[in-house]
């Protein structure tokens, strides 16, 4: 089971699949959450993401980069994705970048055994209220062999327009 620590590996293979759910699943406490403020980077494939509690304190700040796997190319659910740990005082400095920005609530939820992230879209405001489901595991073949729960909804892991970097545009 993938547990989606706050920290991770350096560098690491994503190996994931995304939905788009039509309301928060009822077994998701809906007052246990931490907020993910990002910003897209312009011009690049970076993002900075800022990962809060509930009233605002900071947890944990991070520079990522997400990148197709030479080793699958074409397969959307497979990304190398490189992280780089910050503190606040430097997140400042990359803050005055210019990007684009967005916010989301992350809960999570264990359904027969996989970790489910599952966030609630706040800004850009034209993406308020929309609620996306993650998992990741370990291999393809547990990717592929997923039992999807049945409140997970449309799949859009092929879908270029349901990325992060795509849904944070305010249009």
């Amino acid at each position: 089971m993938t547990t989606r620590p706050l920290q991770r590996d350096y560098a690491r293979r994503e190996l994931e699949r995304r939905f788009v759910l039509p309301q928060l699943p009822s077994a998701v406490d809906a007052a246990v959450f931490v907020r993910l403020r990002d910003l897209f980077v312009e011009g690049s494939e970076l993002r900075l993401r800022v990962v809060e509690s509930p009233v605002g304190e900071v947890l944990i700040v991070k520079l990522g980069q997400k990148r197709p796997d030479p080793e699958a190319p074409g397969d959307p659910r497979c990304r190398r994705l490189t992280t780089i740990y910050m503190t606040e005082r430097e997140a400042a400095l990359l803050l005055a970048l210019p990007g684009r920005g967005a916010c989301k609530r992350r809960y999570r939820l264990e359904d027969a055994g996989q970790m489910w992230a599952i966030d609630v879209w706040e800004e850009p405001a034209a993406r308020r209220g929309l609620v996306m489901a993650e998992v990741e595991c370990e291999g393809l073949a547990e990717l592929a062999a997923l039992a999807v729960p049945a409140w997970a909804g449309r799949e859009v892991t092929a879908d270029p327009a349901f990325s992060a970097f795509a849904l944070s545009s305010p249009v």
